[in-house]
């Protein structure tokens, strides 16, 4: 899990329910390195300003983020 003040995605299942349930979602797939924290700092200051989209975050070496590498877009 990440360290962050985001909600968390820890699985392929978790994931796919988070789509289907939320209209506006923003996932971040990624580590706790220099390239994605400032990533997860922006989404959390950006979470009070958009209470329309849900927020969420997924470790890239889970094994289950394969959904998130994966996709098409």
């Amino acid at each position: 899990m990440l360290y962050t003040n985001l909600n968390h995605i820890e699985s392929a299942a978790e994931h796919q329910k988070v789509i289907s349930e939320n209209e506006n979602v923003m996932i971040c797939c990624g580590r706790m390195g220099p390239m994605c924290i400032p990533v997860y700092e922006i989404m959390e200051e950006l979470e009070p300003q958009y209470p329309h989209v849900k927020f969420f975050d997924m470790e890239f070496d889970n094994p289950d983020a394969y959904v998130i590498r994966n996709a098409p877009e």
